[in-house]
């Protein structure tokens, strides 16, 4: 089986974070990271990619590759579709599952995920814990044609990683929406804050590579512990 290029991707991120690369030195070239993995120069390209997205490397043209002022950890990746566990790497995460259930989408569930009405639907509600402390809340929806099975000890876990690497789902992109409201008073006991205090809330349309709809979902952050990153690269 061929090593797929965000495999490659991971594995350079954690040699990046490992400090294996001399940052004031080039990255290997293409020619080199094509030798390592064994794997034709586009795939080698697709992950270089991958990298530059995720905010660690930049490109010079006709130099090489390079190492970005030491990676931002610990923030909310707004570019990222890889979840809490992998933007919060340095801290522990705990995850208690509020409600899991299969449900029928009403029409405005429908309408975003593109689906029929009373089409099976999983509903998730998941409170993350960060080093002991309350940081969001997350709700989801999965259409059950794409996701046909999740229990409990899946979404304690990682949901996207048993999506990409046991449902092998190709999950391409997502249109993200932030905004600030104020908090209800369920949502507050739960984040350990009052009533009408201030929360910050993303919003997820998630789809695979073919452009089907299989997620929606919705995380209020703990306002005083969430922080947002996004890296911009200019073209």
């Amino acid at each position: 089986m061929a090593v797929k290029y965000k495999e490659i991707a991971d594995q350079l991120e954690l040699d990046i974070r490992d400090g294996k690369f001399d940052r004031t030195k080039k990255l290997p070239t293409e020619d080199e990271l094509m030798k390592t993995f064994e794997v034709s120069r586009n795939t080698v390209r697709k992950a270089i990619t991958q990298l530059v997205n995720r905010g660690y490397i930049y490109q010079v043209q006709g130099s090489g590759m390079f190492l970005r002022d030491k990676s931002v950890t610990d923030y909310i990746n707004l570019g990222s579709l890889r979840g809490l566990t992998k933007d919060l790497t340095s801290k522990t995460i705990e995850t208690k599952i509020l409600n899991l259930r299969v449900i029928e989408a009403d029409e405005e569930k429908a309408a975003r995920l593109r689906c029929q009405k009373g089409s099976k639907l999983y509903f998730c509600k998941r409170l993350r814990e960060v080093d002991g402390e309350p940081f969001s809340i997350e709700v989801s929806y999965f259409n059950k044609e794409i996701v046909p099975y999740l229990n409990e000890d899946i979404a304690r876990t990682s949901i996207y990683s048993y999506l990409i690497d046991d449902l092998k789902l190709q999950i391409s992109f997502a249109d993200k929406i932030v905004n600030c409201e104020k908090i209800d008073e369920d949502s507050a006991k739960l984040l350990n804050v009052k009533p009408g205090d201030p929360t910050l809330i993303i919003e997820n349309t998630v789809c695979l590579a073919n452009g089907t709809v299989f997620e929606l979902s919705q995380s209020i952050f703990h306002y005083q512990k969430a922080k947002i990153l996004n890296r911009i690269n200019f073209k």
